[in-house]
């Protein structure tokens, strides 16, 4: 879950206005999921920072860097909640990183896990996104595990 702060909030808002001018409908609909979680008890925005980052590649938008940061923490945490574990590390430099598992596989304690895969924040923005495939991601990838990952994108709004 990633809860809402002002910064984000700001930004979100700032992308909603540079859509208005490409795509309208996008850009109601994006306000409209963004007020709809704030008006919840325990807003969370990650469903609202997929369709945000699926909107600006679609339309060639740069993100912000607080919000580019808000979607590798938020897709990060989602990851982590979809495949608990910690056979393999999922690094995004330098805003996130989440160990994630498959049910099998070794089981990563403490220091340098065995299985890695690090990619940059607008790579995992494209792979969460369905916007990029993984054969065509320029990630960098260490153990026999780590490929695995493949499988995960894109990622599901909760």
């Amino acid at each position: 879950m990633f809860s809402a702060d002002e910064k984000t909030i700001a930004e979100l808002r700032d992308l909603r206005e540079c859509l208005a001018a490409v795509d309208p409908t996008e850009a109601t609909a994006l306000d409209l999921s963004l007020d709809g979680e704030l008006n919840r008890r325990t807003p969370d925005l990650t469903g609202v920072l997929l369709r945000a980052a699926d909107s600006a590649g679609r339309h060639g938008l740069a993100l912000g860097r607080t919000l580019m940061a808000a979607c590798c923490r938020a897709f990060c945490a989602r990851l982590g909640e979809l495949h608990p574990g910690a056979s393999i590390e999922v690094r995004v430099p330098p805003w996130a990183a989440v160990q994630v598992g498959f049910g099998d596989g070794p089981k990563h304690t403490r220091g340098t896990p065995p299985n890695v895969v690090e990619m940059e924040p607008s790579t995992l923005l494209g792979l969460a996104t369905g916007r990029l495939c993984w054969a065509e991601a320029e990630v960098k990838i260490s153990g026999s595990q780590a490929e695995r990952v493949a499988a995960i994108f894109p990622i599901t709004a909760p």
